[in-house]
């Protein structure tokens, strides 16, 4: 479906699709176009805070790192464009990618929202619970489980994909993600990405 052009109307109609999909009901793909301009808005949001962080890099202690962290960031940010755009290719899906894309990089905010509403609701039922890191590794392990079956089920819609070849788009830019994260490991200047990750919660263990 297309919408009335209106801003108020088109952000009412993404965020509805966003819901849609995020509780398993196809017809929210239909919320969403298949149009550059509107995956160009889809992408606008993170690429905004790839730019920010870029403006910040020379005033960090560490312009090096801060490089890196900056380059990987942008990498990772295309890296399931580039990945599913050549699947799309492969497997005669091209007419359907841009409208797939737009959903899929929309519903990445999902995972941000459904991790916002636990932590408030643990703050609010049980505030104890928020200071043990415990809690903060099972939030990160329920919302990377979450963001696993959202991803593969926009892949399966929006490609039209039986839940193997989904799967198989899915694991591939996870793998090469992981590829991405692990020569910047191995590589100088060695940024460990699951130190940062970690780093939070033990700083709060060490707190209390």
């Amino acid at each position: 479906m297309i919408s009335d052009g209106k801003p108020m109307g088109v952000v009412k109609r993404i965020v509805q699709g966003m819901l849609l999909l995020s509780s398993g009901r196809r017809e929210g793909l239909a919320c969403f176009e298949g149009t550059t301009n509107a995956l160009g808005a889809a992408m606008a949001p993170q690429l905004a805070f790839v730019l920010v962080g870029g403006l910040q890099v020379f005033l960090q202690p560490d312009t090096v790192m801060e490089l890196v962290k900056l380059l990987l960031s942008f990498c990772v940010l295309l890296m399931p464009l580039v990945i599913s755009h050549a699947y799309a290719r492969r497997w005669g899906r091209e007419g359907l990618w841009l409208r797939y894309m737009t959903a899929a990089t929309w519903c990445n905010w999902m995972i941000v929202l459904v991790s916002l509403v636990c932590t408030v609701l643990a703050v609010l039922l049980f505030p104890a619970l928020v200071k043990e890191p415990s809690f903060m590794v099972a939030l990160v392990f329920v919302a990377t489980v979450y963001e696993m079956w959202l991803q593969w089920f926009v892949a399966r819609v929006g490609l039209e994909l039986g839940a193997g070849r989904a799967i198989v788009l899915y694991l591939s830019v996870l793998l090469a993600c992981f590829v991405l994260y692990a020569l910047a490991a191995l590589l100088p200047p060695h940024y460990l990405f699951m130190h940062d990750l970690f780093q939070p919660m033990v700083g709060g263990n060490t707190q209390s």
